[in-house]
């Protein structure tokens, strides 16, 4: 292939990702000659482009301002937040629609946690939804084994360092805690690694049920594991709104 064909792709594969249309639909519209490409109607979809190329659907130029898309998806249990295959164990992407194969995850869970992955096309929204400093807080329902000792959660709710980790404050509830198998619904504005596991560990607790069930002013609903859905328009505007403040 020619050294200038090498950033460029199909130009119905490239409108489609900007939301134009589907690629059959975009093939349709090359067939009727829509579309100009460089200045000339084009009538075969053989054509490679990019960003730079300048390309008009019924005479008007088209902007490529990226179609930014984030979806919410219920990361199963048994399911590794990763995008390469490690053991015999499925990975998100081997449960997510192909169409979803180059987008990333925001908010990794572990092997064993299920619960809100925020996917989207964006790198950028990833990155600010992770970011600390940005303080989006994370929503997890989690049961724990143990004996429920209301001053030691209190304690550790605080903030505390574990094996050289410092974790921050949290907010939380308790329920049933008369019981072996308790809840605790926890609220996080950090999101390390085994950050819950390792806080109830600390205080001789067992977290056997760990589900996230907001992440910023995205939230799981009514998904079941393994299904990804949209995030609705209302939960796109807070978070734009948020970053607008900070």
């Amino acid at each position: 292939m020619k050294k200038e064909l090498l950033d460029k792709v199909r130009i119905s594969k490239f409108l489609a990702s900007y939301n134009i249309g589907s690629r059959r639909e975009i093939e349709k519209m090359i067939k009727d000659t829509r579309i100009s490409l460089n200045g000339t109607k084009i009538t075969s979809p053989v054509h490679f482009v990019n960003k730079n190329d300048s390309i008009k659907l019924d005479g008007k130029l088209i902007i490529f301002k990226k179609f930014v898309q984030i979806y919410k998806f219920y990361k199963p249990v048994d399911c590794i937040c990763s995008k390469n295959k490690q053991d015999d164990r499925k990975i998100v992407y081997e449960i997510l629609p192909k169409k979803f194969k180059n987008f990333i995850f925001a908010g990794r869970l572990d092997v064993n946690s299920d619960g809100l992955l925020i996917i989207t096309n964006t790198g950028e929204i990833a990155r600010n939804l992770e970011l600390p400093n940005n303080k989006f807080t994370r929503k997890y329902i989690v049961r724990v084994y143990g004996h429920c000792d209301e001053h030691k959660i209190e304690e550790i709710s605080k903030g505390k360092k574990i094996d050289g980790i410092q974790y921050r404050p949290f907010q939380y509830k308790l329920f049933n805690k008369d019981k072996k198998n308790f809840w605790i619904e926890m609220i996080l504005t950090e999101g390390k690694n085994r950050e819950i596991r390792e806080l109830m560990r600390s205080i001789n607790l067992h977290v056997n049920k760990l589900t996230r069930l907001e992440f910023g002013p995205f939230k799981l609903g009514n998904l079941k594991p393994g299904e990804i859905r949209l995030a609705e328009q209302k939960e796109i505007k807070l978070y734009e709104s948020y970053l607008g403040k900070i």
